[in-house]
């Protein structure tokens, strides 16, 4: 995937995010639809996926794909671990969390760099954090064969992708990879059962799983509906990531995709 077809279709997700106030790209999780703000649907996917992972003082936590940061520091202001390291394929995002959170005391520490060739040492992570970035990897198996050399012994990787069953349906998306739009997001996705037997494959132990589309849809709802009070003129620059988002939507209330959280364990 190029730095020019990501950019183009992450430039309106920034300006959704600074319209709205906005500091993660995620799609959220809602427990209870209609009764928080988007921002805290987001903020309680990052923790859904993280569980009841180990994290202490002593913890190095990888989070990647990063995009602007969001999630990243939201790990570190409720763990307060070793490190927390944002790695981020865009520049441009990369630059944004790094200027999101400079002047925290205590903060996360951001590097540009491509999750098929993870720029860190052997057996140096306790955790890595992989939310909604990993659809875009079109190798996710030197993915996950990266996550187990950097993850220590017993150390986990915390995945949540959107997936699907129906591969054969969503193939045209391929042409759309060619060209540098909004609509290209070099998606490559795999299934539920892709992704078990690939953690086999790679010596990961799953330790939990989640079918989560539904919460995912209902956060999207939430987010689509706060959109709609907002000024029209303020949607400008993100009124097609619009339509994307509801279709989005409709297409996991329908179970044509699927939205999945995993745990495992590195053997």
């Amino acid at each position: 995937m190029s730095q020019r077809t990501m950019e183009a279709h992450y430039r309106p997700n920034w300006n959704l995010t600074q319209a709205a106030g906005l500091i993660g790209y995620n799609c959220g999780y809602a427990e209870s639809p209609g009764c928080e703000p988007f921002g805290e649907h987001q903020r309680a996917l990052v923790f859904r996926l993280l569980g009841d992972t180990h994290i202490g003082p002593d913890t190095t936590i990888l989070d990647v794909g990063c995009g602007i940061g969001g999630p990243t520091g939201w790990i570190h202001e409720r763990y307060n671990p070793r490190r927390v390291i944002g790695l981020e394929y865009l520049a441009s995002s990369t630059c944004a969390a790094e200027d999101r959170w400079r002047d925290k005391d205590a903060r996360p520490f951001f590097i540009q760099g491509d999750a098929h060739h993870l720029p860190v040492a052997d057996e140096s992570v306790d955790v890595v954090f992989n939310l909604e970035s990993a659809l875009h990897y079109a190798d996710k198996n030197a993915f996950l064969a990266e996550c187990r050399r950097v993850l220590k012994p017993g150390g986990t990787l915390c995945l949540g992708d959107i997936t699907t069953n129906k591969k054969l349906l969503f193939a045209p998306i391929a042409w759309l990879n060619l060209l540098p739009s909004q609509f290209n997001s070099n998606i490559h996705l795999w299934s539920c059962d892709d992704y078990l037997a690939a953690f086999g494959r790679h010596g990961l132990t799953l330790l939990r799983s989640e079918r989560a589309a539904q919460p995912v849809a209902d956060s999207l709802a939430d987010g689509l509906e706060e959109i709609k009070q907002m000024d029209r003129a303020a949607t400008r620059g993100f009124r097609g990531r619009i339509l994307f988002l509801d279709f989005l939507k409709s297409l996991f209330r329908s179970g044509k995709l699927a939205y999945d959280l995993f745990t495992a364990r590195r053997k």
